[in-house]
């Protein structure tokens, strides 16, 4: 049974008019963990992103952070037995070779690596808007029908409008919009996420 989200009829919520018992259990947790009411008036999921999520804990897929912070703190336990993994390429000394050689952040590059991963993937994004740009560059190239993203990254106005674009593109997403966000916030919002996709 599908409920009116609060704050529905706000520009917080263009594009769903809905919560689902799943989305109000994932924004109780993260709002307990961040000690931040407010902030899921801010959460965006898209239609299908947590099925995504799901479909990623069963057939072992990858989720891909932009920060190793990120990484060490996604619950591991939460991953289930069948395989799924949490990768970070931002350190990685062959992306950070390509990065320089090319003139761009070493988190476009670790982009480029991520989604070369065979099966779902989750590209989480907590703290490098460049990621975020470089994910929308290439959907623009091809289809990313095994990919979500998670973008929390905080910021003003450069970091809200590429999270708006997130939103507004054909990417499955989940999105905490706004200028919120940042590590914490994306830690928070993964582990729930991955909590109640087990569930």
């Amino acid at each position: 049974m599908f409920k009116k989200a609060p704050g529905g009829e706000g520009r917080h919520r263009t594009g769903i008019p809905y919560m689902t018992p799943e989305m109000e259990g994932i924004l109780r947790a993260v709002e307990t963990e961040t000690h931040d009411p407010s902030l899921s008036k801010n959460v965006y999921f898209g239609p299908t992103a947590l099925t995504h999520v799901k479909r990623l804990l069963e057939t072992g897929g990858t989720i891909i952070t932009d920060t190793t912070l990120i990484a060490n703190d996604i619950d591991a336990g939460l991953l289930g037995d069948k395989g799924a993994t949490i990768q970070c390429f931002i350190d990685d000394p062959q992306v950070v070779s390509l990065a320089v050689q090319r003139r761009v952040t070493r988190a476009e590059v670790a982009v480029d690596v991520g989604l070369a991963l065979p099966g779902p993937k989750l590209m989480v994004v907590g703290s490098a808007p460049a990621a975020i740009n470089r994910i929308l560059n290439r959907r623009q190239h091809e289809p990313m029908s095994d990919v979500c993203v998670l973008a929390a990254p905080s910021g003003f106005a450069s970091v809200l409008q590429l999270k708006e674009r997130l939103v507004e593109s054909d990417l499955t997403s989940i999105v905490v919009r706004g200028k919120k966000g940042g590590v914490p916030v994306t830690v928070a919002l993964l582990n729930a996420i991955l909590r109640e996709s087990r569930a």
